[in-house]
């Protein structure tokens, strides 16, 4: 199956489990592609990552669209309810992404390991989100966090480190040093 045929599985398959477990706040297919672009959107201006790390995946934004988009890259989705894990599994199997491993648990809980990037969306605050996923980020990898126009509220950010489309912020940080923040 290529990528669009998966995107549109995806959406197909999110827009049925949410008729009965209210995985997301999407009601149809037209509100689900539109999470879906917003989740790739960012493959304009990320770098090249090998390993992902997708802290709070819900319904599977930003990680699904993502491990369909970059099969070259491996990705952990760690999301701590029972019935969104189950409808990742559901996914994942379904859409054939071996490139992808979920774990139902809370980031505070994941055991030591390193990736490339971590992403996150509407999940916690930029600085407590970077705190807790630091430990797990390579040096030289990137945080990648889905925000919203009160980022600024939440962390003080540089420029070149913010992406705007619309009422989205993208904000893109590079691990520099063992402390973050």
């Amino acid at each position: 199956m290529n990528p669009q045929a998966q995107l549109n599985h995806f959406s197909t398959l999110l827009l049925q489990w949410n008729q009965t477990h209210a995985l997301s706040g999407a009601k149809n297919l037209a509100q689900i592609q539109t999470q879906i672009v917003d989740s790739v959107r960012v493959l304009d201006f990320v770098r090249p990552f090998q390993s992902c790390l997708d802290i709070g995946s819900g319904a599977g934004f930003p990680g699904i669209p993502l491990a369909i988009c970059c099969p070259h890259a491996h990705f952990i989705l760690l999301e701590p309810n029972a019935k969104k894990m189950a409808f990742l599994h559901h996914v994942k199997t379904t859409l054939d992404l071996p490139n992808t491993t979920i774990k139902r648990m809370r980031v505070q809980d994941l055991p030591p390991m390193r990736v490339q990037l971590i992403t996150s969306r509407a999940l916690m605050g930029a600085q407590e989100l970077m705190a807790l996923g630091a430990p797990f980020l390579e040096l030289g990898g990137y945080f990648l966090l889905y925000k919203g126009s009160l980022l600024e509220q939440e962390i003080a950010c540089l420029p070149h480190e913010c992406f705007y489309y619309g009422k989205r912020v993208y904000f893109y940080r590079q691990k520099e040093s063992a402390c973050v923040l």
